[in-house]
């Protein structure tokens, strides 16, 4: 039986109780689990959060494709827009955020971090070449979304320009990724199929497609563009001597879809955990706990700062839809060093070369330029990464101090986008690393073999303008039971060939202390056991190798190699070299390839094809006069072969 009240009374009873569930339903669901499910409303976009699917959004994405973008917002494509489903509940389509980054993140080629007026110049003690030229007045960025699942999922893709989604305008690279492509209400739909070990991979539209090209022969070319009468390098027409390098999309889209992370790669959020506060971080230097953890939200340092970790911290997490404008920095003993999450890492507040002891200027030094990954290696310290996506490293990506030969990496899931500045590149690979399921845009060397017993496999390289893909020399060393199988190269865009420097899948350049000698290499010294296998590279393509040796070879091999398109010989980039290098402090003694190897065989290039042709020695196609373009030195005549 109801009180006794007033009419009144019960009107603003039923008002407050009408208030009360208005203010229950609004609340955001919090996913705390694979077991249940929520459906996000973030404005006017639907995300999810359940044990099959999962997606995010952030409130405060800016869509701006030449400007720095606020502290506090995130870049958002300008150009797509895309939903995931389930495949089997194939209407029921969920938001999933696209990123997007520009070169030189909108800053202009600046030397002071955050004034847009410093140019950078020779006279001001700042090296203007970035290697960044026509990208920014042709248009060119890169967009991604990510997102994690369990089962196939249909990506529906929109483009806000009008431009065509029908399928057969649309390039999936790798080309050998098997996904079904459909059409409907104006979007692209592609069926993707679930993997243990995720999936990473470009979406090209063909009208979307520019061609890069070169102003010439020699050493010392550019790109050219016809595109912006009132930017770098504009020719009104191309002619015969401006060859196609390169091709890529002005707007890319990359799809990274996640298997969801095995526990071990999720922190407890209850236990020894420092949760940072959305907005500008500091302070982390003085955090007690073990656990860095930043939730879903946008944090930055600025371009003069970055995250300075305490001694007690060993383990930064980037929950999903966490967007951290920063660096890290660790300083702990401990000899499990974590950075997990599917959120982002960007460096995109700081300018090229960042030196952390000048201000953060552009002013490059190999130690304390700043790397957004970094810190102190105790003796035997293991370094996890999972998950994590980097944007727009400012300089090297990684590097650490201590005892690196005993350090180790466990990567897995990685991705590195938006690296146009031209020394980016891809992670150190410590002594016992196994780095897998990578996705690497990368301006410099992008996967470095500078130490024995470490494996890559199941990499997709996106590769810029400057050196290999593969990097072993600038000094000799011992090198042994070294592994990278399984890489496709989707796109390359390499302007000319350097001696020193070789631009090529696989190169070793020249004793950075004698860089124009080839007289630094060191016959103490051995490579042994070194295979490059099952490697695809689509489109133009560098030679397959540039080796200056810095020590005795003894056996290196090359299994399971295609190459779609050589890339134009008047660069030189399509010519592979083996050189003669000698130890000028034993008496100019020459580098020996073969001598502790089966036969004498020290170099083996097997199932070679520059597309359809078997490149073999047999079949008289492999000198630099022939589709092979094996330039190798008569010195090893009979220490190689090519079967």
């Amino acid at each position: 039986m109801l009180p006794n009240l007033s009419k009144r009374t019960y009107g603003l009873l039923a008002i407050l109780l009408a208030v009360i569930v208005a203010l229950v339903i609004s609340l955001p669901m919090i996913y705390s689990g694979r077991d249940h499910h929520s459906d996000h409303e973030t404005g006017n976009n639907r995300t999810i959060a359940s044990a099959n699917l999962q997606t995010w959004w952030h409130t405060t994405g800016e869509i701006n494709t030449n400007a720095p973008v606020a502290d506090g917002n995130v870049r958002q494509s300008h150009l797509y827009n895309i939903q995931v489903a389930l495949a089997n509940s194939s209407d029921d389509f969920y938001d999933s955020f696209v990123y997007e980054t520009i070169p030189r993140n909108g800053n202009g080629n600046i030397q002071i971090p955050g004034n847009l007026s410093s140019v950078c110049t020779r006279s001001s003690g700042c090296d203007p070449d970035d290697q960044i030229t026509i990208e920014p007045d042709i248009g060119v960025d890169m967009a991604w979304t990510q997102f994690l699942y369990d089962s196939d999922v249909v990506v529906r893709i929109s483009r806000t320009d009008g431009g065509s989604v029908a399928p057969n305008n649309v390039i999936i690279r790798p080309t050998t990724l098997e996904v079904q492509r459909d059409h409907k209400h104006h979007a692209l739909l592609l069926t993707v199929p679930y993997s243990e070990h995720g999936q990473r991979f470009s979406v090209e539209f063909q009208d979307n497609l520019w061609e890069y090209r070169n102003a010439g022969p020699g050493l010392e070319s550019h790109y050219v563009q016809n595109r912006n009468p009132d930017g770098l390098h504009y020719v009104s027409s191309y002619n015969d001597s401006m060859p196609v390098v390169g091709r890529e999309p002005l707007n890319a889209l990359l799809i990274f879809a996640s298997p969801f992370p095995a526990s071990e790669y999720v922190p407890d959020e209850a236990a020894d955990t420092y949760h940072v506060d959305p907005g500008l971080v500091t302070g982390l230097d003085q955090v007690s706990q073990s656990v860095v953890y930043f939730g879903p939200g946008v944090y930055w340092f600025t371009g003069s700062a970055h995250a300075v970790l305490s001694e007690s911290v060993t383990w930064v997490y980037l929950a999903p839809g966490a967007y951290v404008k920063g660096a890290i920095e660790y300083h702990s003993p401990s000899l499990d060093l974590r950075a997990t999450g599917f959120g982002v890492l960007s460096g995109e507040q700081y300018v090229y070369q960042a030196n952390t002891v000048n201000g953060y200027m552009n002013n490059k030094s190999d130690t304390t330029s700043l790397k957004m990954w970094h810190g102190y290696s105790a003796n035997g310290t293991q370094w996890t990464v999972h998950g994590v996506t980097m944007n727009a490293p400012p300089f090297n990506s990684m590097g650490l101090v201590g005892d690196l030969h005993s350090f180790s990496v466990q990567a897995s899931d990685y991705k590195q986008v938006g690296a146009f500045f031209g020394q980016t590149d891809g992670l150190q690979m410590y002594p016992d690393s196994h780095v897998r399921d990578v996705f690497y845009h990368v301006g410099d060397d992008c996967i470095k073999t500078y130490y024995s017993n470490v494996q890559a496999e199941r990499m997709t390289v996106w590769k810029t303008s400057n050196a290999p893909i593969v990097q072993f020399g600038w000094y000799a060393r011992n090198l042994s039971n070294v592994t990278v199988d399984s890489v496709d190269v989707i796109h390359t865009r390499y302007i000319s060939q350097s001696a020193a420097y070789p631009r090529a899948l696989v190169a070793s350049a020249t004793n950075y202390r004698v860089e124009d000698s080839t007289v630094g290499a060191d016959v103490s010294k051995h490579l042994s056991d070194f295979t490059i296998s099952n490697w695809r590279a689509e489109g133009i393509s560098p030679a397959l190798l540039g080796i200056n040796p810095l020590q005795n070879i003894d056996t290196m091999k090359f299994e399971d190699i295609w190459i779609e398109e050589l890339a134009p010989h008047t660069t030189l980039v399509d010519t592979s070299t083996f050189t003669v290098f000698t130890d000028g402090v034993r008496d100019n003694e020459q580098i020996a390839l073969g001598e502790n190897s089966p036969d004498n065989l020290g170099l083996v290039i097997e199932n070679f094809y520059v597309g359809d042709e078997h490149i073999t020695l047999d079949g008289d196609n492999w000198d630099s006069f022939s589709l092979g373009r094996l330039g190798i030195s008569g010195s090893y005549q009979d220490r190689w072969t090519a079967i």
